[in-house]
C-alpha cells in the first residue's frame, strides 16, 4: 500500500495470466478499516490506471467487505483529501476539487435524506446503497489518480468512455448528456445526476440541499485560500534564500 501512483516509463502488454492473478488479489479483508485502507491505497489507483477492468471495483467491494457502514468513513476520507489535493497542485487540481465537491454534495444531501426517509422500498434502497458505496470507492480512487502529476488522461482515464454506461442503465434512466464537455469530470457527474434523478423519483423535495451546498462551497473556498497563502509563503522563502546566496 506504500506504492506510489506513478506512471511507468514504458508500458508493456499484460499477459492474460497476469491479469487473472491481479484480479484474484487481494484476498478478503477482515475489517472495515483494512478495506478502507485498500481503497485509499495508491497501489489500487495505479492498478486501475494500468489495467482498467469494468467490473473490478465491484468485485473488490464484495471481496473486501466494504459494506453500508463504510459509507460515512469513505465520505470522511474523501472530505479529508481537500488539503492533499491542494498541496499536490497540478493541471487536474480544479477538476479533482469539482468531483470531490459534487460527490459529497450528493452524499450529504440526496443520499442521507433518502436513507432517513420512509419513502423507499427495500429493492430500491439496496440498489441506491450499492451504487453509492461504489461511487464513493470510485471517487477516492479517481482523486488519488488526479493528484499524481504523472497522470496521463489520454491513456489512463479509466472512468471515461462507457465506464458508467451500464450503471446508468441499471438505474432505469438514460444518460444525461447536457454536461458533455470535459472528459475527466463529465462521466462521473453524468452518473451522479442519474443517481440523483433516481432518488428524486421517490423524494422530490430536499429542503436541506441549498444550505449544505453553500457550506460545501464555503469549505472549498477556505481550503483554496489557505493553499494560496502557503504557496505565497513558500515563494517568498525561496526568493529570500536566493538573495542570501
Amino acid at each position: 500500500m506504500g506504492l506510489q501512483c506513478a506512471k511507468q516509463k514504458e508500458k508493456k502488454p499484460i499477459k492474460a495470466l497476469e491479469i487473472k492473478q491481479s484480479l484474484s488479489a487481494p484476498q478478503t479483508l477482515s475489517t472495515t478499516k483494512e478495506a478502507i485502507n485498500f481503497v485509499e491505497s495508491q497501489s489500487l489507483a495505479n492498478l486501475m490506471r494500468t489495467k482498467p477492468v469494468k467490473e473490478y471495483l465491484t468485485e473488490q467491494i464484495a471481496k473486501n467487505q466494504i459494506y453500508v457502514d463504510s459509507c460515512d468513513i469513505l465520505a470522511e476520507r474523501i472530505e479529508g483529501k481537500a488539503q492533499l489535493i491542494l498541496r499536490s497542485y497540478n493541471n487536474y487540481t480544479e477538476k479533482a476539487l469539482k468531483i470531490k465537491s459534487k460527490v459529497l454534495e450528493y452524499y450529504k444531501n440526496e443520499y442521507i435524506n433518502y436513507i432517513n426517509s420512509k419513502s423507499h422500498t427495500p429493492k430500491n434502497s439496496d440498489l441506491i446503497i450499492k451504487e453509492t458505496i461504489q461511487l464513493l470507492v470510485e471517487t477516492s480512487v479517481i482523486l488519488n489518480c488526479l493528484m499524481d502529476k504523472n497522470f496521463d488522461d489520454e491513456t489512463e482515464l479509466w472512468w471515461g468512455n462507457d465506464y458508467y454506461y451500464d450503471r446508468i442503465r441499471v438505474l432505469a434512466l438514460t444518460a444525461d448528456t447536457s454536461e458533455n464537455i470535459d472528459p475527466i469530470t463529465t462521466p462521473i457527474l453524468q452518473y451522479l445526476n442519474a443517481l440523483k434523478a433516481r432518488i428524486l423519483q421517490v423524494i422530490p423535495l430536499l429542503p436541506s440541499q441549498p444550505k449544505s451546498i453553500s457550506n460545501s462551497v464555503a469549505i472549498t473556498n477556505v481550503h483554496l485560500t489557505q493553499f494560496y497563502k502557503d504557496l505565497k509563503f513558500e515563494f517568498a522563502k525561496d526568493v529570500e534564500e536566493e538573495v542570501k546566496f
